[in-house]
């Protein structure tokens, strides 16, 4: 004999969710959640550091002169 999963049925005669599926979707959203909070963090960083100057292969750094790169010297 074949035994039928039963099915829970609220008081609003809605099914209610398994353990399981609660399981899944407290998952899903603290999955959702950490992505949020790494993009947030992401974008703060990118506003508070400035990696234009560190970042630039063709110029110097120190903005006083000494430091040479390879683009710009003369042959």
């Amino acid at each position: 004999m074949v035994r039928r999963r039963s099915t829970i049925v609220g008081p609003d005669g809605r099914r209610r969710l398994t353990r399981s599926e609660k399981i899944g979707i407290g998952g899903l959203i603290s999955l959702a959640g950490v992505a949020v909070l790494g993009v947030v963090a992401g974008i703060v960083i990118d506003r508070l550091l400035s990696f234009d100057h560190a970042l630039d292969a063709g110029g110097e750094w120190d903005e006083g002169g000494g430091v040479a790169t390879r683009w710009n010297d003369p042959v």
